[in-house]
């Protein structure tokens, strides 16, 4: 019995010794570990997500950090024979405490952009759902909900996606929204966001107006101001070249200064093709023109204010007041005397068609987009050639708006009345018919041919699209109050055609 009780005490002695070694073994190891994350920590950027009700850290900064050390760690195991890899040049520091104080910063979109400086948005339009309107179809309050679970997800997914620039897809430039509210002001007053001020309240309803009117001042001011001098000052100021690069030059800064945020368009033609065959809203479209409009005319009174000295030096000033000559087709365009009508208007049609075509090309992602940055110069390097092709008789329009508010800027410093009248109001047949028709022209040419997304019209099943027009009928009948006896049979025809 004691040499028993001496060999089951030998045991347990030698269990003890075991168990001591291996809580030494893993405390060290944990030792490491902790050095490890500590050495990350310091390598790693503070980026940080809290929220100002808790001090427990978010989902968002638990996923960012798992996703940083797989990422670490791929870097650490994956040889490569191009040499040891190049930090992110997008990536940026954030202040650990910027996301308490702006909560909307790096939120993904929930609208889609039709932008020219990355590929164009793929919606769902009316006209591409089978059973629109039918029995079949959910109830609103199903959509809702739907919709209300689609958008959670999407903020919870993709935020973090957002978030880091080196995630982001190389052909696409991922636009950043950064609201000005803050987070206890939506929580305060019922949902609604408390503003820092009166017009960032402003501002936060109309920024896509906003950057569109910039955008198209900076790139119309450029190319105006280009214009004006190479009409006042002649050789000495550059050649025709030179001013074709500027205006190519000028709508690339302007595509860069608002593409972002509206899109960029600059140009009315655009706005309205995006409308009709890629689901630009209709309302927006009216407010991009107007901003557009507004812009051009900001512009040429900018213009004007700088060059004037130089345009009454040059000669074309007279008694009776600024006479129309090479400044004043510095503002507006205009057909030469011998170009006939018809050659002007099939000119400003063409050149129209081809920009359009070539925009719709670029924002195909199904097609060969360029890469991330590069739609803005490319469409530069657009209009810099279609200048040097259709810009002799004419003058180059290819934007309604690039004509009409210099143009009135023009009646307004004195050009007299003719600058509407001559050529039989070519600023109504040439700059904005021809080059609208020629944009709508474009469009269904490149869509007939190539493009297979069903948000074009051309592309909609018979059925679809004439259901689409009756219910477009409908709905004007209601608003105009005119034909409402119509109105049964009307809704009779869109049932049959859901059935």
């Amino acid at each position: 019995m004691p040499e028993e009780q001496d060999l089951a005490d030998g045991r347990q002695d030698r269990n003890n010794d075991l168990n001591t070694s291996q809580e030494s073994r893993n405390e060290l190891s944990r030792t490491h570990e902790q050095s490890d994350n500590m050495r990350q920590d310091r390598q790693r950027p503070p980026l940080q997500y809290r929220s100002t009700g808790s001090q427990r850290p978010s989902r968002y900064s638990q996923l960012r950090r798992r996703q940083t050390n797989q990422t670490s760690r791929t870097n650490q195991t994956i040889p490569s024979l191009a040499g040891p890899r190049e930090p992110d040049t997008n990536s940026i520091y954030i202040h650990p405490e910027y996301h308490d104080m702006n909560p909307d910063y790096g939120k993904t979109n929930e609208e889609p952009v039709w932008g020219l400086a990355k590929p164009l948005p793929r919606v769902v339009r009316p006209g591409m759902r089978r059973h629109d309107g039918g029995g079949t179809t959910e109830t609103s309050r199903e959509k809702m909900a739907k919709r209300s679970r689609v958008l959670s997800r999407a903020r919870d997914d993709t935020m973090l996606h957002q978030e880091m620039s080196n995630a982001d897809h190389p052909d696409r430039v991922p636009r950043p929204v950064e609201d000005e509210v803050t987070e206890d002001g939506s929580k305060a007053y019922g949902g609604q966001p408390e503003h820092f001020n009166k017009w960032s309240m402003v501002r936060h309803q109309l920024r896509e107006p906003f950057a569109e009117w910039l955008g198209t001042t900076v790139a119309m001011l450029i190319g105006l101001c280009a214009t004006l001098a190479i009409s006042t000052g002649g050789s000495d100021a550059g050649n025709k070249l030179a001013l074709y690069w500027a205006w190519g030059l000028a709508i690339t800064v302007g595509i860069y200064i608002a593409g972002g945020i509206s899109g960029g368009h600059l140009n009315p033609a655009i706005s309205i093709a995006l409308w009709i065959y890629r689901g630009f809203p209709g309302r927006r479209c009216i407010y991009y023109v107007i901003a557009q409009i507004l812009g051009a005319l900001t512009a040429g009174g900018l213009a004007y204010c700088i060059y004037r000295d130089s345009i009454f030096h040059s000669g074309s000033s007279s008694d009776s007041g600024i006479t129309m000559g090479a400044t004043g087709l510095s503002f507006y365009t205009e057909p030469l005397t011998y170009v006939r009508n018809v050659t002007a208007f099939f000119n400003e049609f063409v050149a129209a068609a081809i920009l359009i075509c070539t925009i719709f090309a670029m924002g195909d992602d199904s097609n060969a987009p360029p890469g991330a940055g590069m739609h803005s110069f490319i469409i530069g390097l657009l209009i810099f050639v279609l200048a040097i092709g259709f810009g002799y008789n004419t003058g180059g329009c290819f934007n309604p708006a690039r004509d009409l508010g210099p143009r009135l800027v023009a009646l307004m410093a004195g050009y007299g009345g003719s600058t509407f009248t001559e050529r039989g109001g070519w600023w109504f047949w040439g700059a904005w018919l021809a080059t609208i028709s020629g944009a709508l022209a474009g469009g269904a040419v490149y869509d007939v041919f190539i493009f297979i997304g069903g948000e074009s019209p051309i592309n909609y099943p018979r059925t679809r699209r004439r259901r689409s027009k009756l219910k477009k009928e409908a709905k004007w009948r209601r608003r105009l109050n005119l034909g409402r006896q119509r109105l049964p049979s009307i809704e009779e025809a869109i049932k049959e055609l859901e059935e």
